[in-house]
């Protein structure tokens, strides 16, 4: 059987932040987070009739939204529901995504009870002005007693998310916010680069490029020198604790998404190179579509190989590791430097790329420069 990671797309939060892109919702009632369980309930029941016997679970990503704006007996009919209905491997990561305001010490006690395995909390930084900035509902105080509450009730794996490039941060103010992070020692740290349209109210406001691949260059040779593995683009992590789900998006593994707008990639002996699909966005269109029929797909793509050619070469150059050059042919029968050879030697000219007899990955400039670097291949 093939391994299958599960995300399941909780969109509630106490308030939509300003920054964010996601499909998202403040919540206006409780009776919100009901109704979305059951149909959320009914969706798991459709796919596993459908693949249950073909997959085994061997990661499961609760993100959002604020999934914590939920119960933890939500969260754990869910759970245990997945368990039931699914093969589920012995060594199942649990990674539930959490808003420090939205945790108390007895919410983190369920949620441990619950089986949650790998808490992700949205600290984002420090900084009271910058929190205010981004329109984040918890103070820095907050963020730091969730982290310790977390480590009290005995989560062992804790990621902090960071977001750097907001609009008047200075680098030493994100030098602090990491180094504040090192204090508290998490197993996991992910750092994204504020990232908004031309609409955006933030936009305008936002420090230079320069300042920017500034900030980025001194998270990729700092971390590292503390003992955090630079894993993926903006993953560092303590060793053997990668996201093992996050993995699965950049190693082009099979994937179920569950939920409002999530996507999902599932190969098959039919379908050999995948097929992509998507569920519908908005709440009420997804609620009557999976009360209706069991599911809320309505975007499918049956993969070709040579897109996935192209999507394996743009996720799996945002891992550190980079590329096998046999990996590459053993997948797709054919080397990589006659599929893409005049564009690796462009790329290598101009600093972005370095290999081996074996492998091609990111150099350090190209990984500030990740963006021209994927444009590339898409």
């Amino acid at each position: 059987m093939m391994n299958l990671g599960i995300y399941i797309h909780l969109p509630y939060c106490i308030h939509r932040c300003v920054y964010c892109d996601f499909n998202a919702y403040a919540l206006k009632t409780k009776q919100e987070l009901t109704s979305y369980i059951i149909a959320l309930k009914k969706e798991i029941l459709f796919y596993a009739q459908k693949i249950s016997n073909t997959k085994i679970v061997d990661t499961l990503y609760f993100g959002g939204g604020t999934p914590s704006v939920h119960s933890s007996e939500q969260i754990q009919e869910l759970v245990n529901l997945l368990r039931t209905e699914f093969n589920v491997s012995p060594s199942l990561e649990i990674t539930l995504e959490a808003n420090p305001s939205s945790l108390s010490l007895e919410k983190l006690k369920a949620f441990k009870d619950a089986r949650i395995n790998r808490l992700s909390l949205g600290v984002q930084t420090f900084h009271p002005q910058h929190l205010k900035t981004l329109e984040r509902v918890h103070s820095a105080k907050q963020a730091e007693e969730a982290y310790r509450m977390a480590q009290e009730v005995g989560f062992k794996n804790i990621n902090l998310d960071f977001i750097f490039g907001i609009p008047q941060q200075s680098l030493e103010e994100f030098k602090k916010d990491i180094g504040k992070a090192m204090d508290l020692n998490p197993t996991h740290i992910s750092t994204y680069n504020l990232t908004v349209d031309k609409t955006n109210p933030l936009f305008p406001n936002l420090p230079m490029d320069e300042l920017q691949r500034d900030m980025y260059e001194y998270v990729i040779q700092y971390l590292p020198s503390k003992g955090y593995e630079h894993y993926e683009v903006s993953a560092f992590s303590k060793p053997t604790f990668q996201c093992q789900h996050n993995l699965k998006y950049w190693k082009l593994k099979n994937y179920l998404g569950l939920g409002a707008g999530a996507y999902s990639y599932i190969t098959s002996d039919d379908h050999p190179w995948g097929v992509h699909f998507k569920n519908s966005d908005p709440l009420k269109m997804y609620w009557e579509k999976v009360m209706n029929q069991g599911h809320a797909m309505e975007e499918e793509e049956n993969i070709s190989i040579e897109t996935v050619k192209k999507e394996y070469m743009i996720t799996h150059l945002r891992l550190l590791e980079g590329i096998q050059f046999q990996d590459f042919e053993d997948r797709f029968k054919e080397s990589i430097i006659k599929s893409y050879g005049c564009k690796i030697d462009m790329l290598f000219k101009k600093g972005f790329l370095d290999s081996t007899q074996k492998m091609l990955k990111l150099t350090s400039k190209g990984l500030v420069y990740l963006n021209q670097v994927l444009l590339e291949f898409v």
